[in-house]
Parts: structure tokens; C-alpha cells; sequence
């Protein structure tokens, strides 16, 4: 009986724990998970995608049987295929989302809340204020670039400058290189993004 349950059960959960580990890889999250919030968003993942699989073929992808002492199970490869796909577009669309921070900018237009959903207010600069950058270091020397690539964590300050300028005396001064990788040990004290 233990068995059939636990057969059950991991069933149901394959296609949420697919869809789990693609959202995973597709969005940056504040921390890591514990295994139980995995577990639960596994569970509402699975639920969503049965419903999605119910709403659109009209049936149930797995039938379990338990006669006396004997389980049987019958499926359709159709419906795996079906269960497959929506395993791989739910998570995909909800990290489209997240990333753009649609549903959040719906829900404060609403006035609801004020949050985004992002993982922190740098990654949320970053993200949407696409401009040139002047960074300022503790030690006094400025750095003027385009932000290619940047860390999604505030704690660990990793930034890509693309085409880098040293900026002395209000003046770009070339650095004759290509990029300019910059990491927290330069300290950095503030960033400014320009007009131009």
C-alpha cells in the first residue's frame, strides 16, 4: 500500500519538479531554497500543470489501479508528451514575468504593493535603466563604461564596464581596453548612470 502511495505521489510530482528545476535556471532568487519550499513548489507546479493538462485534453494523463494485492497503471505517451511540454512552458512564462516584472508593475499600478520581483534593487537598476555608468571608487578614482555584465547580489559587486574611460579631472581618459572587469575588492562607493 506504502508503495502505491509513494508511486502515486512521485507521479504527480514529476512535472513539477521539471518545471521547478527550469525556473531555477531561467531566475535569479533572493536565497537558496530549503528542500521543503521545493517540495511545495513542486507540489503547486504539478498542480497547475495537471490543470492546465485537464482544462485542454479533458482527462487524467495516468490511471492507477489497486485490486487486492496487485497495482496496475495505465498511461497515454500522448499525455506525457502533453505533460511535458506544459512542464517547460509554465516556468518559461512565469520567469518571462518575473524578469520583466509585468505582474509586479500590474500589481503597483493597482497600488497592492510597492515590491518588485526581482531579487534586489541592484539587480532592479541594473535591469532597467539602460545607460553608461560612471563608477566611483573609496579610493577616489572614477571609472566610466557601459554595464555588459553585472552580479544579481549587491553583497558581491561584480561588474562588466565594456569600452572602459578612467574619468580624471571631469575628463575621459581611454584605458586601451576592451572591458573592464571590476570586483568587490575595488570598493566601489557609488555608481552613476548619465543622461547620454
Amino acid at each position: 500500500m506504502y508503495t502505491f502511495q509513494a508511486l502515486q505521489v512521485l507521479l504527480f510530482l514529476i512535472p513539477g519538479f521539471i518545471s521547478s528545476t527550469i525556473l531555477n535556471a531561467l531566475i535569479v532568487r533572493n536565497k537558496e531554497q530549503s528542500e521543503l519550499a521545493k517540495i511545495i513548489e513542486a507540489l503547486i507546479s504539478s498542480m497547475l500543470i495537471y490543470t492546465f493538462y485537464s482544462l485542454l485534453i479533458g482527462q487524467s494523463p495516468i490511471t492507477l489501479d489497486q485490486a487486492a494485492n496487485t497495482i496496475t497503471y495505465s498511461y497515454n505517451a500522448a499525455s506525457f508528451l502533453w505533460l511535458l511540454v506544459l512542464s517547460i512552458l509554465l516556468p518559461t512564462t512565469i520567469a518571462f514575468f518575473i524578469t520583466n516584472d509585468w505582474h509586479m508593475r500590474f500589481v503597483r499600478w493597482l497600488k497592492i504593493s510597492r515590491k518588485t520581483a526581482r531579487a534586489s534593487v541592484w539587480f532592479d537598476v541594473f535591469y532597467d535603466i539602460k545607460k553608461h555608468v560612471i563608477i566611483d571608487f573609496e579610493n577616489g578614482r572614477r571609472v566610466y563604461g557601459w554595464p555588459m555584465y553585472y552580479s544579481d547580489d549587491p553583497e558581491k559587486p561584480y561588474i562588466y564596464l565594456y569600452q572602459p574611460y578612467w574619468v580624471q579631472e571631469n575628463k575621459f581618459v581611454s584605458t586601451g581596453l576592451v572591458g573592464l572587469f571590476i570586483t568587490p575588492e575595488q570598493k566601489i562607493e557609488f555608481i552613476e548612470f548619465l543622461e547620454t
